[in-house]
């Protein structure tokens, strides 16, 4: 399943990543794209997103992009 989050610059968004990773026997998400127009802050919450999915052992992939 891919999801894509608009707005993934978002302080909420690292707290969505930790809920669907814990949920991924429910939700089985192998690729997750951040999309926000301000870069400076999608990469950084991209980078934190990254990081709660390793520290969880998840196997998707977290991705960013400017463009919808």
């Amino acid at each position: 399943m891919r999801i894509a989050v608009v707005g993934g610059g978002s302080t909420y968004t690292p707290e969505l990543v930790d809920g669907l990773g814990r949920m991924r026997d429910v939700l089985p998400v192998e690729n997750l794209v951040l999309v926000d127009p301000d870069r400076e802050r999608l990469e950084l919450v991209g980078a934190f997103g990254r990081r709660i999915l390793d520290r969880m052992g998840h196997p998707a992939t977290l991705t960013t992009t400017t463009e919808l």
